[in-house]
């Protein structure tokens, strides 16, 4: 299906308070009711913004559905669950990936909403099966995704050697990482990531799975700098910290966020792919000196840790021998 014909199939599928039906409209939050108890949103449809730079043509659309309202909710006058529903929604951005394949943006990662039994995924389903009855949404695997999970060892590396990974762009701080081992035993590196601290050296010797990462970069626009600080993962998604944008335009929250997102998405995320693979051959290379330089960081660290506990418990040994004498020499 051509993105006209998406969007077309949306705009006969609004949302209905009959039933709490779930459905269809723009992404405009003006007068959205979102969540509000017992409101529809007003009536609009999907919109296909042309391309613009960077971003390609998108088919930008939002899904309404309602909730229940949580226990207690109303106060004093608590509303009964059973009848009671909040509004909600979730965004999406489609693009059209080829004749035969169009791609998918979520304003959401929790699978849970996604997969909902007459949630977004079913609509979005029903929909495009209703060209093709073969058709089916693949939620597994992302156009978006990074080359391969390296691309965080990557760009901890720039950052320690305060390399920048394009000219107008620079790496300003990792925040955080996290990593998977063998046994898929998880951990989260919080508070920086440096090549001095021995858990993050230990994940790099073992070459264990790095991600996702959190990070703040700054990139130069002309004479402006715009800073951004996003978690990213390596299927491509990404959550946007709010508070660590900065931006000279005076665009207001929602469209500030919108905005981030897109070029997050359809320009930064791959140039980000791009640029990682246009070094991989000097990766290669780095990667396993980095490697063996953490496996030598860490047995030095450890060593003089060892050689420090074994002349303590020396010490300890040699204050018991002594004291063990002076017990003798007064009981003789």
């Amino acid at each position: 299906m051509t993105l006209v014909e998406i969007r077309d199939a949306m705009a006969s599928r609004r949302p209905s308070l009959d039933g709490f039906r779930g459905g269809w409209a723009s992404i405009s939050d003006l007068r959205s009711n979102l969540r509000t108890v017992g409101l529809a949103p007003p009536t609009s449809d999907p919109v296909i913004v042309p391309a613009n730079g960077a971003l390609p043509e998108i088919l930008q659309a939002r899904f309404y559905y309602w909730d229940p309202v949580p226990s207690g909710y109303g106060g004093a006058s608590p509303l009964d669950p059973l009848r009671a529903r909040r509004l909600n929604a979730i965004d999406v951005m489609i693009t059209a990936l080829s004749d035969q394949q169009i791609g998918l943006l979520f304003s959401t990662r929790t699978r849970s909403y996604l997969g909902r039994a007459e949630g977004i995924l079913a609509s979005l389903t029903s929909i495009l099966q209703s060209a093709d009855a073969t058709i089916k949404i693949d939620r597994w695997s992302s156009h978006l995704e990074l080359k391969d999970e390296e691309f965080f060892l990557w760009l901890a590396v720039k950052q320690r050697d305060d390399e920048k990974i394009a000219d107008d762009i620079t790496l300003d701080v990792i925040a955080g990482i996290s990593s998977r081992d063998e046994a898929r035993r998880t951990a989260d590196l919080k508070y920086g990531v440096d090549f001095e601290r021995p858990n993050f050296l230990t994940a790099v010797a073992e070459s264990d799975t790095l991600g996702p990462i959190d990070m703040r970069f700054v990139k130069s626009v002309g004479d402006e700098r715009h800073a951004y600080e996003v978690r990213v993962h390596v299927d491509g998604g990404f959550e946007i910290r709010k508070s660590g944008l900065q931006f000279p335009d005076s665009l207001t929250r929602p469209s500030l966020m919108l905005s981030t997102s897109l070029e997050l998405a359809y320009d930064l995320i791959p140039r980000f792919n791009s640029l990682y693979e246009e070094d991989s051959d000097d990766w290669s290379t780095k990667r396993t000196a980095v490697i063996q330089d953490a496996m030598s960081a860490l047995e030095v660290r450890y060593g003089e840790l060892r050689r420090i506990l074994q002349e303590k418990l020396l010490e300890a040994a040699a204050a018991e021998q002594d004291d063990e004498s002076d017990d003798g020499n007064r009981s003789a």
